[in-house]
């Protein structure tokens, strides 16, 4: 919405595009997030944090779920400017497009996320698929796939939101652990989880590089479009963010696991502000996509 503004000719439902694809992305990658951390250390959560994990799964879901078809219908309003809103030729034609099949893989991955929370045997590996076709989706349209090598940069794409819904998944649940009355079980937890976290946002920190290398032409000449500006943005909240998690590391788990008095808040507290700064990176996201990575204020469909 930030970016539309600055446009010559402003719009007010591309500007509620943006803000309305901020909030899908947390919501269907908190999704998936909250489903890979189930399925790695579910297990290893009391009985309330296990209940309340599957109640934030299922919200998650039903967020996603909502916000994805808002989107789709706000996407139909703004490429038929509102007069074949209602026309079922044209939601035939846009469910037909890439869009559609975005949308169709979005929102069969929210569902099968679902098993996760479902006592059943064959529910982690259900819901990892489910976690691949919300992740997948996202490799679906976007003005990443205008580019080549287009199957390599799929798969950074996918690999990299994987990461990115994993470590924002892990985010609540880690909350809720920091404030365990058994510190140094939660600290084991929590260390557990940052050895895994530690691959993990190497390759995110690579594939991101590799997908900022691949979309932009002249880096010499990145902040020359709106483009260059979001990723700044973005790339700033996430090093953000960073930090946060490593001092949460080196400082409040070691302290949790020590017995400090207050740790569990302090770390929780920090934890609350990463998810903060984590939010501000999804908006940056969706700003980043509203504009073209080359070409000053020239929009491509995404």
């Amino acid at each position: 919405m930030i970016l539309e503004y600055l446009q010559p000719n402003p719009s007010l439902l591309d500007g509620l595009t943006v803000v309305l694809r901020a909030l899908y992305y947390a919501a269907t990658l908190g999704a998936a997030g909250l489903a890979l951390f189930a399925i790695g250390f579910g297990h290893r959560l009391d009985a309330e944090e296990a209940a309340r994990l599957r109640r934030t799964l299922l919200g998650a879901i039903l967020a996603g779920l909502v916000f994805s078809v808002l989107a789709l219908a706000l996407r139909v309003l703004v490429l038929t400017a509102g007069a074949s809103m209602t026309d079922p030729d044209v939601w035939a034609a846009v469910m037909r497009s890439r869009i559609g099949d975005a949308f169709w893989l979005r929102a069969g991955g929210l569902v099968l996320l679902a098993a996760a929370a479902m006592p059943w045997r064959a529910g982690p590996a259900v819901a990892a698929v489910g976690a691949a076709l919300v992740v997948g989706s996202y490799a679906a349209m976007g003005h990443a796939m205008l580019y080549r090598p287009r199957q390599e940069i799929a798969a950074l794409v996918v690999l990299h939101l994987a990461v990115v819904a994993f470590w924002v998944g892990s985010l609540p649940p880690l909350l809720w652990i920091a404030r365990r009355r058994d510190g140094a079980a939660a600290a084991a937890l929590i260390r557990d989880w940052s050895r895994v976290a530690i691959f993990a946002v190497a390759a995110m920190i690579v594939t991101g590089l590799l997908l900022t290398w691949y979309l932009t032409v002249r880096l010499d000449r990145i902040l020359e479009a709106w483009h260059g500006w979001a990723l700044g943005w973005k790339v700033l909240a996430v090093l953000a963010a960073l930090g946060l998690a490593s001092w949460n590391r080196l400082r409040h788990t070691p302290a949790l696991a020590r017995g400090e008095a207050g740790a569990g808040a302090r770390l929780a507290g920090s934890i609350r502000i990463e998810m903060v700064v984590i939010a501000l990176a999804f908006y940056a996201a969706a700003e980043l996509v509203s504009v073209h990575p080359v070409d000053f204020g020239h929009r491509v469909p995404s």
